[in-house]
């Protein structure tokens, strides 16, 4: 496949070269983020970090080739997701949300979520304080009658410590970063299992997403086997998301990823045409409803 040339900067991201891959029409970035300093950081908020604008994102998704994309509402914002739905109704029907919101929350404030584009709501267990476990199944329930999903981002530690909580969870749930599995034996840990227990029960969705979240190297090529494995036998409950703007990575002082050879990695792992149709378009359209 011919590759694109690179037409402009691309922010937070390590080009060692241009993508060499073309994404299927309609393909869709499930997971990355909006920072906008005109919107307030929460209270607690430690991060402190730098604009990570729509414009900047726009020329992201161009050089990468993928049309679609989730905006996820980073844990510096708490439960304020102002800057979310201006972001969603900035990027229009290609973009889709998923808000931060906790057990007090009106369905006046879920209406205006709609509204804006959010099919989906996050609890991010491992930053920030807006939300608890004690709120997942609540929370759940509520969501779940608009046809919303749930995801939670945790630790392969914490998820198993949720176990029981996470097998109760009404409606579709979505595991980001691929259920935090560690290095450099992730198939040992007893989340694997319970990762397989979520995914029989038809809804539950796992993001390949941030895999430098537990590689032990720069080209990732550790987490072939993890990664295969979702998308051989789980082929209609994966999905791909990039992560950009990289806030855990700009926090902790690291270089930024190659999102181009990661993305072109995951690519190739998923082996043939029918699975990468699945895993760009069909399972983000079915899950984030753009059909």
């Amino acid at each position: 496949m011919e590759s694109r040339d690179i037409l402009v900067d691309v922010k937070y991201s390590h080009i060692s070269h241009s993508p060499e891959i073309v994404l299927p029409e309609n393909s869709c970035d499930c997971h990355h983020h909006i920072f906008d300093r005109r919107y307030p950081y929460a209270a607690d908020d430690t991060r402190n970090l730098p604009d990570a604008t729509v414009n900047d994102y726009n020329q992201f998704k161009k050089w990468l080739g993928h049309s679609r994309h989730i905006l996820v509402q980073p844990s510096s914002y708490g439960t304020d997701n102002r800057c979310l739905t201006d972001a969603l109704r900035a990027f229009g029907t290609h973009a889709r949300g998923e808000a931060v919101v906790n057990d007090a929350v009106s369905d006046a404030e879920l209406d205006a979520l709609q509204l804006a584009g959010v099919t989906g709501v996050r609890f991010n267990l491992g930053a920030g304080n807006a939300t608890t476990p004690e709120m997942l199944l609540p929370v759940a329930q509520r969501v779940a009658e608009r046809g919303w999903h749930v995801q939670v981002h945790a630790t392969a530690d914490q998820l198993w410590q949720l176990r029981s909580t996470l097998l109760q969870v009404p409606g579709n749930l979505v595991i980001d970063h691929y259920f935090r599995l560690p290095q450099p034996e992730p198939m040992a840990h007893p989340v694997w299992k319970l990762a397989w227990e979520l995914i029989d029960k038809g809804q539950c969705w796992v993001k390949l997403s941030a895999l430098y979240h537990q590689s032990q190297r720069d080209d990732v090529s550790d987490m072939a086997a993890l990664v295969t494995g979702f998308l051989r036998d789980a082929t209609e409950r994966v999905l791909w998301g990039s992560d950009w703007p990289h806030p855990n990575l700009i926090s902790a002082n690291k270089n930024m990823p190659d999102d181009a050879l990661i993305l072109s990695k995951i690519y190739h792992w998923a082996h043939n045409d029918q699975v990468r149709h699945k895993l760009f378009v069909e399972n983000p359209a079915e899950l984030y409803r753009f059909n």
